[in-house]
């Protein structure tokens, strides 16, 4: 009995130590299946880390292409833009068409390759060529140069009523081609005299001071000739004829006709004034001998030669 009383505690004791083991490691399975279920919102949380980060990478891909795009339209319209100004300070202008292309004296681009004219007096046997200048100015300039339009009619008949002998016409000229010119015409017989002067300047050599140039021998020669007046006859709209008259003292009137009289008084011939005219006109001569020099901006930088 006492045996079996034994066996009975034994087995009871091993009953209760076999359900404290279940217990436990019932226990312990219950704390692993906590552990995972808190790890697994880690993990979510991480790969949700990761697919942000993917997606804002691959924005930043698609962004990048935009960007070159625009950088290229960028340098696209710079480009385009840089042309026309390119165009400009290399000078391209359309003959016969400056500033404008209404030969009203606006800005122009310079300086262009031209020949430097030679300025000297146009004698008789060079008529002809003083007419096909006249003939080459343009219809606005022909206005500014005769007071009203004219044909090629009666340039030729003004050409053939110039008194040579008395009268003193000088041009720019340029491969033997006459581009501007200027006529001084005296008035009266007696001392002292007085004259009438007229410029003109074809559409091509405006700009460049030509006429200013001009103005300035008939001013010198009316002078030595002992003129003590000279007087041009220009419109109301002819501002560079202002310009002359304020540059050299003179005296500007308009009437009511929208005619414009610029006078200019002199004073006596000096020797210096002899000298200047004796001194230009050789020069002249020589650089016609000599041929003519292709200058690059020259006339603007108003280095005129003889």
């Amino acid at each position: 009995m006492a045996t079996e009383t034994a066996n009975d505690t034994t087995r009871a004791a091993g009953a209760a130590s076999g359900k404290t083991t279940a217990r436990k490691s019932a226990a312990k399975k219950t704390a692993a299946k906590k552990a995972v279920s808190k790890k697994a919102p880690a993990k979510k949380a991480a790969t949700k880390k990761t697919a942000t980060k993917k997606t804002a990478a691959k924005k930043t891909t698609t962004r990048k292409p935009a960007a070159r795009k625009t950088t290229a339209r960028k340098s696209a319209t710079r480009k385009a833009a840089a042309k026309p100004s390119a165009k400009t300070q290399a000078g391209e202008t359309t003959p016969g068409k400056t500033g404008t292309g209404k030969g009203d004296g606006a800005a122009r681009s310079k300086p262009r390759a031209v020949a430097q004219p030679v300025i000297r007096r146009i004698w008789p046997l060079e008529a002809d060529s003083f007419r096909r200048h006249l003939c080459r100015l343009s219809r606005e300039d022909r206005i500014l140069r005769f007071g009203r339009p004219v044909t090629n009619r009666y340039i030729q008949s003004y050409v053939d009523r110039i008194d040579w002998f008395r009268d003193i016409v000088i041009g720019a000229v340029v491969d033997g081609n006459i581009k501007a010119s200027g006529i001084l015409t005296p008035i009266g017989w007696r001392l002292p005299l007085e004259g009438s002067a007229a410029v003109a300047v074809e559409s091509e050599m405006q700009g460049y001071g030509l006429g200013s140039e001009l103005t300035k021998r008939l001013l010198t020669i009316g002078r030595n000739r002992f003129m003590s007046r000279v007087y041009m006859l220009c419109l109301v709209k002819n501002e560079r004829m202002y310009k002359i008259a304020e540059k050299y003292g003179g005296v500007v009137d308009k009437f009511r006709d929208e005619t414009v009289e610029a006078q200019f008084d002199l004073s006596r011939p000096t020797a210096a004034t002899m000298t200047r005219e004796a001194v230009s006109e050789g020069l002249a001569l020589g650089r016609t001998v000599m041929g003519r020099v292709p200058v690059i901006g020259a006339l603007a930088n108003g280095t005129h030669a003889a």
